[in-house]
């Protein structure tokens, strides 16, 4: 690995702003082009894994909110991977990758492969509050009926247990079936 290029970090500093602006107007596609551009940077840069990992999630959101859940998934997934090497299996940060890589996969009807997500998180859900939590509530309550419908009954305890552990998830979920 190179140095890090302290031009590249500018650069990739102004369009993760850029993005962050952009999403707040809902300008969804100048975020998603900015966010882009934030991350290429980083790796141009070689501004390291910290930075590297917070570009992908930034990146993947941006993707989920435009229902581009394939790219979701691999940014994510990789976001993931990286950050667990920066901060062990267990964090806020590893929390939120899983949340949101799960919540990609129940959006892609993948249940299965977020069933295992579901219960890494588990055991971080404490980490969260305010609608964090609420968005938390709902995703568990939405897997738990997709382990019900599965016959997986253990499973769904679990999670229905996590669930209610969070709070009423907000009213009018409407959990795809």
């Amino acid at each position: 690995m190179g140095c890090a290029n302290p031009l590249n970090r500018a650069t990739s500093d102004r369009y993760a702003r850029q993005c962050s602006d952009a999403y707040r107007e809902g300008l969804l596609d100048v975020a998603e082009q900015a966010c882009y551009r934030a991350a290429v940077n980083v790796n141009l840069g070689n501004l390291g894994p910290e930075l590297k990992s917070e570009r992908w999630y930034n990146l993947a959101l941006i993707k989920r909110a435009l229902m581009k859940l394939n790219e979701a998934d691999e940014l994510l997934t990789e976001s993931l991977k990286v950050e667990e090497t920066l901060s062990g299996p267990s964090s806020e940060k590893i929390g939120r990758r899983l949340a949101e890589l799960a919540a990609v996969k129940y959006q892609k009807a993948q249940y299965t492969e977020g069933f295992p997500l579901m219960e890494r998180l588990a055991p971080m859900t404490s980490f969260y509050s305010g609608k964090d939590r609420v968005m938390l509530a709902a995703l568990f309550q939405c897997y738990t009926l997709q382990a019900e419908q599965a016959q997986q009954a253990e499973l769904a305890g679990r999670l229905k247990t996590v669930s209610s552990s969070l709070g009423p998830p907000p009213s009018g979920l409407n959990c795809r079936s």
